[in-house]
């Protein structure tokens, strides 16, 4: 059984649940959570990726339970890019995407040639090969976003899971991100993110998942999911889907 998957999967915390939750990606497949702020996306993320435990179900990952992997064994096959980070140490640029090599080198093992290229042909993915030897605590907050997304994938992780990896990009670096997580995704990578913005959850995914208190509300192909009354009635907001120059572009409808 391929796919990384939570099966009923529930948990609290305070007087917040996440209950009867099911949803998971294939490999080759790229699904966005969307929903509003305090709906739960962040927390089933990290139930997803194992950093928090279920109170009830399970996950999956390619048909075995995630918590019975060891640590080594799941970094190798997941990946995660976090929704924030607070820099502990001024790496140089290209030693802190070297980190993420850290699974396959062991303890005590030191990053090669071949890591060291692979983590340079990172950094210029995203634009950031001027910044290799310099401090990573000088990048800007998009920039450190895009710094944690090439840490991601040193490992050439067969799932890969982004909490906001757009948050704090100008449009350009926003979809830099995404067009290189969707080409993953048609290299058999499967790709679990979070999203604040659904236009852009719309634009890539091949399925969307829509999150509000803690339950998932609907999940679908983006068209089966872009409903004027659902969106409307989960965002607490009146919004009109309009065509614009052959997209579907969701927007409020406001009054001025």
């Amino acid at each position: 059984m391929k796919g990384l998957w939570a099966e009923d999967v529930g948990f609290s915390y305070g007087d917040f649940r996440i209950e009867g939750v099911n949803l998971g990606v294939n490999p080759g497949e790229l699904v966005s959570i969307i929903g509003p702020n305090g709906a739960g996306k962040s927390t089933l993320l990290r139930l997803i990726y194992g950093t928090l435990k279920p109170s009830k179900g399970r996950v999956l990952v390619d048909g075995r339970n995630l918590h019975e992997l060891s640590p080594g064994e799941r970094a190798k096959l997941l990946g995660f890019v976090p929704q924030s980070h607070v820099p502990t140490f001024p790496f140089k640029a290209l030693d802190f995407v070297l980190l993420g090599a850290t699974p396959e080198l062991g303890p005590f093992g030191a990053p090669g040639k071949k890591h060291r290229r692979k983590a340079r042909e990172l950094l210029k993915t995203f634009g950031l090969e001027s910044y290799a030897e310099k401090p990573y605590t000088s990048l800007s907050g998009g920039q450190m976003r895009l710094l944690l997304t090439a840490r991601a994938l040193m490992t050439s992780p067969k799932y890969l899971l982004l909490d906001e990896p757009t948050s704090e990009l100008d449009l350009k670096n926003a979809l830099l991100v995404l067009q290189t997580v969707k080409k993953l995704a048609k290299e058999d990578v499967g790709v679990l993110l979070v999203i604040h913005d659904p236009n852009l959850a719309y634009l890539f995914s091949d399925r969307l998942v829509l999150m509000k208190d803690g339950r998932i509300i609907a999940q679908g192909k983006p068209d089966e999911v872009f409903d004027e009354g659902l969106l409307s009635e989960v965002y607490g907001i009146e919004l009109r889907l309009i065509e614009c120059s052959g997209e579907t572009v969701l927007r409020p409808k406001l009054e001025v």
